[in-house]
């Protein structure tokens, strides 16, 4: 992770939960290739897999790094021990009787400090030769032999929260990802939850909130986008995105888009309503049925200029992320692009881990 001086909000980078309510939206897929673009262009890009129960984020990038990454430490990991670390000053401060004084708060925020620091240690990088950007992986955990369940199974949310001071420490890890990243985009697990409050509420500046066009998606989405815009603490962007859209299907797509621009009522926010029905009619990204077998990147999958394409939609999202100052993939040399599509193909091949829901 590059190292930045801490607490420069003016220049901070920026981050961005991709969530779905519902699993089979291509979520992940699209966060992947919005990383992919950005870092072509030159940006500092942090991509954490926080789909902590289902994560699969890793095989997006598996040619460009360790084959072993699943069983590296990460998020997971990385909570747990300063969970460890924050009971045991807990019971320090009672046996001391300095607990809920000011100088327990002042050494537990030197804790929370000290424990957000090595969070450097848990990117690992991947390695493809970015002219400027660069794209560090933070995975959800090492797996492997049941720890990895147990681990987070034994994680309890609700007392880091209310005893652990774990709203400071995700201020303080939001504070410091920020000035480290130019971006952090970070997958969200699906649903309610607190691990899904912690990506959409606590971090985030931007929520890319997925969709298809099920009602049950689109009602779930929205459920979202309404807590998000009553949360009080900032004002977050909240992006809603259409996915999967087959337009074999026309009668089925224009309602379910209709529904979806009657319960997003007002978003995205600070638009006229003109500008909000170009958005609308922008950001839907196709279903494309190649892309339901493997994970690969459509940088590489999809071939430069083609009609049938998913690339398209991923730059289109990412112009609304940057605000329009990025908007295309810089061009790739076709031998590349096909010398690395065959990466994809042969990384995909080896038996039953590569069948991790591909839709996410």
């Amino acid at each position: 992770m590059p190292d930045h001086d801490e607490g420069k909000e003016s220049h901070a980078g920026r981050i961005v939960t991709f969530y779905s309510f519902k699993g089979g939206t291509g979520r992940t897929m699209a966060l992947a290739n919005v990383a992919w673009i950005l870092a072509a262009n030159g940006k500092r890009v942090l991509i954490a897999d926080w789909d902590l129960e289902s994560p699969g984020l890793h095989r997006f990038f598996q040619p460009f790094m360790d084959a072993d990454v699943s069983g590296k430490p990460g998020i997971i990991d990385f909570i747990r021990r300063y969970e460890w670390a924050a009971k045991e000053e807990a019971v320090r401060f009672e046996s001391t009787g300095i607990s809920g004084t000011q100088a327990a708060r002042d050494e537990m925020t030197l804790l929370i400090g000290r424990h957000i620091s090595q969070v450097s240690h848990y990117a690992l990088p991947v390695n493809w030769p970015f002219l400027d950007g660069a794209i560090d992986f933070l995975t959800p955990g090492k797996q492997g032999n049941g720890v990895y369940e147990l681990t987070l199974s034994a994680l309890d949310w609700d007392t880091l929260y209310d005893t652990l001071g774990g709203a400071e420490f995700f201020d303080a890890l939001r504070a410091h990802l920020k000035n480290a990243y130019d971006y952090v985009l970070i997958d969200s697990r699906t649903g309610l939850s607190d691990i899904a409050d912690i990506c959409t509420l606590h971090l985030p500046d931007t929520v890319v909130d997925c969709f298809t066009l099920s009602t049950q998606s689109i009602e779930g989405a929205a459920r979202i986008a309404k807590q998000i815009q009553h949360y009080t603490e900032r004002d977050i962007t909240i992006l809603p995105v259409p996915m999967r859209i087959d337009h074999a299907q026309r009668a089925n797509v224009l309602a379910g888009l209709q529904l979806a621009e009657f319960l997003f009522e007002g978003l995205p926010a600070g638009m006229s309503e003109p500008e909000r029905g170009q958005y609308w009619t922008e950001v839907e990204v196709p279903y494309r049925s190649a892309y339901a077998y493997e994970e690969t990147l459509a940088a590489f999958g999809d071939q430069p200029g083609s009609a049938d394409s998913l690339l398209p939609a991923y730059e289109r999202i990412t112009a609304r992320i940057t605000e329009n100052t990025i908007t295309t993939l810089p061009p790739l040399d076709e031998r590349l692009r096909l010398r690395t599509r065959l990466k994809f193909a042969r990384t995909a091949l080896p038996g039953p881990s590569s069948t991790r829901n591909r839709s996410e």
